[in-house]
């Protein structure tokens, strides 16, 4: 069973993965802004600030649930939907070089939660 403390911890580390994802969307609209019309890159950047802006507002409820060493470099996970929605929207390639780089974006936040659980017992 979960301590109360380990608790906490998971639901800080859920509101980073929404920031994350909230930030990665946010730059995706602004993409498209950058890229579009002028009628439609005032919408675009506007839909860019407010999931950003979300995205910085739940990164901040989840300091509430853990410790900063640990949540924010769960931020770094962005960058890898990032890459995922460039490939999807943008038609970005996938490297192996950015593979290598995810793989070490998601290796370094699963150790930095395996560590908050064993701080948190």
């Amino acid at each position: 069973m979960e301590t109360k403390n380990q608790q906490k911890l998971s639901l800080g580390v859920l509101l980073i993965l929404i920031a994350a994802a909230l930030s990665s969307l946010g730059q995706l609209a602004w993409k498209f802004g950058a890229d579009g019309t002028r009628a439609n890159a005032i919408i675009l950047y506007g839909l860019g600030f407010l999931a950003a802006g979300a995205g910085m507002f739940f990164m901040m409820a989840s300091f509430r649930y853990g410790q900063v060493s640990i949540l924010q470099p769960m931020m770094s996970l962005g960058f890898a939907l990032s890459i995922v929605l460039g490939a999807l929207f943008l038609d970005e390639s996938i490297t192996w070089y950015k593979l290598l780089g995810t793989a070490f974006i998601i290796a370094g936040s699963i150790l930095l939660g395996i560590e908050g659980n064993e701080e948190s017992l």
